[in-house]
């Protein structure tokens, strides 16, 4: 299975359908995005796409009483961590703004196979123990060139890709 995993697309609609677009021609079948979507008018972006779509909020929140509504009909919606599983794989989902809350995640207890972070802007990939922390980098093109990963989860093969 392939996951799409984007963030801190900060409403730039051009790059959300970039790495829509990308996705599909990748056949990814789940889609994660960490935080700072910011406006309704961007999930209704997703509602096209027939996988799975997890969605948690960032610290640039734009109007979360209805985004969170409008995920009902397309996703999950996390307000803060999300925490779920696909195909027996376990995952949290945190934008990243505390950086305690992130480390704590990190070296939790409660093992992780994934966790997926954004807020820096700048991609990550790094393993700690036998967790895969992965940050995309960003949809946006503010800091860096806008960028998506995509996770095979079958390998756990994670590879990054332009939206230049």
């Amino acid at each position: 299975m392939k996951i799409g995993i984007m963030s801190d697309s900060h409403d730039h609609r051009s790059n959300i359908k970039k790495a829509l677009d990308l996705f599909k021609e990748k056949e990814v079948e789940v889609i994660i995005h960490a935080g700072d979507l910011i406006s309704p008018f961007c999930v209704e972006m997703f509602e096209e796409f027939k996988g799975k779509f997890y969605l948690c909020s960032g610290n640039n929140l734009g109007d979360t009483e209805v985004i969170s509504n409008m995920m009902k009909k397309v996703g999950f919606y996390y307000e803060d961590v999300g925490e779920f599983e696909i195909e027996g794989k376990t995952f949290a989902l945190y934008h990243g703004t505390d950086e305690l809350l992130l480390n704590s995640l990190i070296y939790s207890k409660i093992h992780y196979d994934y966790i997926i972070t954004g807020h820096t802007h700048k991609k990550l990939l790094q393993k700690v123990e036998n967790t895969i922390i992965i940050n995309p980098g960003e949809t946006f093109d503010l800091y860096e060139d806008p960028k998506v990963a995509i996770l095979e989860l079958e390998n756990r093969k994670v590879e990054f890709y332009s939206l230049k």
